[in-house]
């Protein structure tokens, strides 16, 4: 039996402790004090910093300086905890606030028509802007939804997460249950939102080009709608200047076996949503994950 790691319960209630700090300032005043405790984060936090400004070089290569990729560093690690201050506040958020914060075009209506086909919905994003808000956004709207997640390690935080996401009509599915769970929400003619821009062991997945390299890409949302007949949408929930929100839509992706080929059928609309992927990923890198070992696993290694 794995020793219990005792230090995991103070963590937690340290965490709560300094969440509900947070709670207690002006949001803008919270949003603040997260991008500068971010950018000192990226000075001091050496291992954060090296995979970072590793991944970054791995995308651009010599396009971008040393001193441009040093600037995004320091800005995605800002914007991160900035997503995690705004995710905090979702035991109050009214849809009202959502308002007042998040410009939305006709991404509703747009949606509301899709669903009328009766077969549901997968919006797909990506670790980029605020993906927690962008499922808020929807549910908060009287959507009816689930997104796709892990199970935190402990389960403390595990039920903070979720609660704060049951605060905003979302529903968890966890990943070791969720083929079955998918296809009951697509079924219900709800939505299923799935992050599937980063490495995960454990999925079944195919390399497609990504920034230029292979990158080990879940297939598992194609599959999803060419079994259930769900078109797939992505989505991006992009912070602009002034502490708001733009709900970007990609290319509606409606998978469907072509020429008797359900593999050649699979890569290829696995690659059509990867590319609207890395052209938004583009414009916002600041945004992004970068932290994350996106291109982990190597050809060689699945051969």
């Amino acid at each position: 039996m794995a020793k219990r790691k005792f230090y995991r319960y103070p963590l937690y209630l340290l965490a709560r402790l300094g969440a509900g700090l947070l709670l207690v300032l002006p949001r803008s005043w919270a949003l603040a004090f997260a991008n500068k405790v971010g950018h000192w984060g990226y000075r001091f936090v050496l291992r954060q910093r090296t995979k970072i400004l590793e991944n970054l070089k791995l995308a651009y290569g010599d396009t971008k300086s040393l001193a441009e990729l040093e600037t995004i560093g320091r800005r995605v690690m800002g914007h991160m905890l900035q997503t995690a201050v705004d995710f905090l506040r979702f035991a109050t958020l009214s849809s009202d606030q959502v308002a007042s914060i998040v410009e939305v075009g006709d991404a509703y209506s747009f949606c509301k028509d899709i669903l009328q086909e009766g077969r549901g919905l997968i919006i797909m994003t990506a670790h980029l802007g605020n993906w927690e808000l962008l499922a808020g956004t929807f549910c908060l709207q009287g959507f009816k939804g689930a997104v796709i997640g892990r199970r935190i390690y402990y389960e403390p935080y595990n039920r903070w997460i979720v609660g704060l996401r049951s605060a905003v009509n979302v529903r968890t599915i966890y990943q070791d249950e969720a083929v079955r769970q998918v296809y009951k929400q697509l079924r219900a003619g709800d939505i299923v939102g799935i992050l599937p821009d980063q490495d995960r062991d454990r999925v079944r997945s195919i390399f497609v080009d990504f920034f230029g390299r292979p990158a080990y890409t879940s297939v598992a949302p194609v599959k999803f709608a060419m079994a259930s007949g769900a078109p797939i949408l992505p989505a991006f929930m992009i912070r602009m200047p002034g502490n708001r929100y733009k709900l970007l839509l990609g290319k509606l992706i409606r998978p469907q076996i072509e020429a008797g080929d359900r593999t050649a059928s699979i890569r290829k609309y696995t690659e059509a949503w990867m590319k609207d992927f890395e052209e938004v990923i583009r414009r916002y890198p600041d945004q992004w994950g970068w932290m994350h070992d996106r291109w982990k696993t190597k050809p060689d290694e699945r051969v």
